[in-house]
Order: C-alpha cells, then sequence, then structure tokens
C-alpha cells in the first residue's frame, strides 16, 4: 500500500499533554518521495528552491506535523556570508498546522497549498520556501515564504554552538493550544516560531 503524506507523518494519537515527537528517519523518507513524485509543484517556489529529499527531518503530534528539507547545497559557509540578496535554506512542509503571525494563524490564502495524493487518501499540505540573508541591522535572519514573494516570517537566527547530523534539524514545543517550533541550521544558528492548528 502507498503511504500518504497524512499516512506517515501520523504515526498515532498522543495526549493533549503529551510533547512533539521527532519523526523517524524511515517515516520521512516516505513522506518525502511521496512529495517528490510531483516535482514542479515541489519547485514551484516563491524563491528558486532544490530541496534535498534525502535529507527530510519531521516532527509530529496527534494528527499534525512538520517535515523540513535542506536545499541541496548549503552550507555554513553560505549562510556565513549571505548578504542582502536572499540565499535558498530549503522547504519546510506542514499538515494541519500554519505559522503564527501577530498571533494570529496564516490565513489560507497566503498559503502555498499542495494537493497530495495517495491510494486511500488526498491531504492539502502547506509548502513553505525558506531563505536566509543579513537583517537591516547586520544581523542573519531566516525568511519563510508562503505564496507571495514577500516573507510571511523574519526570524532572527541566533548563534548556538551544538553538534547536529543533519544540515537542518527541527523540534517543536507545545505551548498552549499551538507550539513552538525551532530550525538549526547546522548547529550553528537557530530560529523560533509559533505555530497554530490550521482551519
Amino acid at each position: 500500500m502507498r503511504a500518504t503524506l497524512a499516512a506517515v507523518m501520523v504515526l498515532a494519537s498522543y495526549c493533549a499533554a503529551q510533547a512533539q515527537e521527532a519523526l523517524p528517519r524511515e517515516q520521512a523518507l516516505k513522506a518525502a518521495f511521496q512529495l517528490c513524485r510531483d516535482l514542479p509543484k515541489m519547485l514551484d517556489t516563491p524563491i528558486p528552491t532544490d530541496p534535498d529529499v534525502k535529507r527530510p527531518v519531521g516532527v509530529h503530534a496527534e494528527k499534525r506535523g512538520l517535515l523540513v528539507f535542506p536545499e541541496s547545497k548549503l552550507s555554513l559557509d553560505a549562510i556565513a556570508k549571505a548578504g542582502p540578496e536572499v540565499v535558498p535554506v530549503g522547504q519546510l512542509w506542514m499538515l494541519k498546522i500554519v505559522p503564527m503571525v501577530d498571533g494570529q494563524p496564516v490565513k489560507a490564502e497566503q498559503l502555498h497549498l499542495v494537493t497530495v495524493s495517495g491510494e486511500n487518501e488526498t491531504v492539502d499540505a502547506a509548502l513553505f520556501a525558506m531563505g536566509a540573508r543579513k537583517g537591516s541591522q547586520g544581523q542573519p535572519e531566516l525568511l519563510v515564504y508562503g505564496k507571495d514573494k514577500k516573507p510571511l516570517l523574519s526570524l532572527a537566527l541566533k548563534p548556538i554552538s551544538e553538534k547536529q547530523e543533519n544540515p537542518i534539524e527541527a523540534s517543536a514545543e507545545r505551548q498552549g493550544d499551538g507550539a513552538e517550533v525551532t530550525l538549526k541550521l547546522f548547529g550553528k544558528h537557530a530560529a523560533s516560531f509559533a505555530i497554530g492548528a490550521s482551519d
């Protein structure tokens, strides 16, 4: 049976108090395979992206989840040397969750929705392109794009010093009715943002 994005990201139901769980690599790869079956849709982003579908990282809880692909040629050096021009960082996919902007969930008309079909199920997943640049104050920032060329989010990339296996790693911590997602780049930069349930 062919797995759908929903089937591989939703492994079980969790009680409301349980933390978000990392998606096992095997399941993340299955989700990546499902998404890249329609490359034109996957590559149709406001900034050019070339996601490395062999290195996905995911997080899931209850019937919601997210999947992150790093840019194929992403390097720490490219992020460090980024100027005012945007450097592609990768893609972020969300199922039944969306980023929060000014305390409100991003509206459906601002999302780049992609219909993902399997044998028994069809779901709409939100695709977000990600890029990095040097902000107006000279500090690096992570940009998250929805449907338009204007980013939905502009997030400070804070310095960290950690070991990590993947170019981008994701985690989420529940906060009230939503959660805070943290994306870490090469163990040297981190950016966080709030998410909430989508319609």
